[in-house]
């Protein structure tokens, strides 16, 4: 599926908007709908896919009182127990990449999620936002901003990286 040239722009320019606001912690395309309902075709790829819960949780790099602990390569990362939004808050997913060779996976809100992450992100600058998929946290960046345009952008290694994830994001890739 081809995304047209206009669109990767403007869906780029509000996923760079919003990494003003997310700032990664240290070492740490194609856009297709996201479908939470996903009907299978009765070929063997459809059986054999699982699709795995994702969800964005308000996290911290200090312990607290019923927070998570998850172990990361820098250390340990505290997550809430309850996320911020989940899979039916997202609608698109997308690998994208900026000038500066930076991967990125990106997400588009739906109103009531997009609502919910500007309040959570105002009273919680500072803060890190864990994008979990599965029982895998996948990455852990600061808010340094109020994020209200409805977007996230995550950071990660790869546009390899980027696009499985958003593949999985998406309930698209074979588990």
């Amino acid at each position: 599926m081809h995304v047209t040239t206009r669109f990767s722009a403007l869906f780029l320019l509000f996923s760079l908007l919003v990494l003003a606001g997310c700032q990664n912690l240290p070492s740490a395309s194609r856009t297709a709908p996201l479908d939470t309902q996903q009907a299978a075709s009765g070929s063997t790829a459809d059986a054999m896919r699982i699709v795995q819960p994702v969800a964005i949780y308000l996290a911290q790099s200090a312990p607290g009182d019923q927070l998570v602990a998850v172990p990361v390569p820098e250390g340990t990362v505290y997550l809430h127990a309850r996320p911020i939004l989940a899979r039916e808050d997202l609608t698109e997913a997308a690998a994208l990449s900026d000038r500066q060779g930076g991967h990125f996976v990106g997400l588009r809100l739906t109103p009531a999620g997009a609502e919910r992450l500007g309040a959570v992100s105002r009273q919680n600058i500072g803060g890190l936002l864990a994008l979990v998929i599965g029982r895998e946290l996948v990455a852990a960046p600061r808010i340094s901003g109020t994020l209200d345009r409805g977007i996230l952008a995550f950071e990660v290694p790869s546009a390899e990286v980027a696009a499985d994830l958003a593949a999985r994001i998406r309930g698209d890739a074979p588990q």
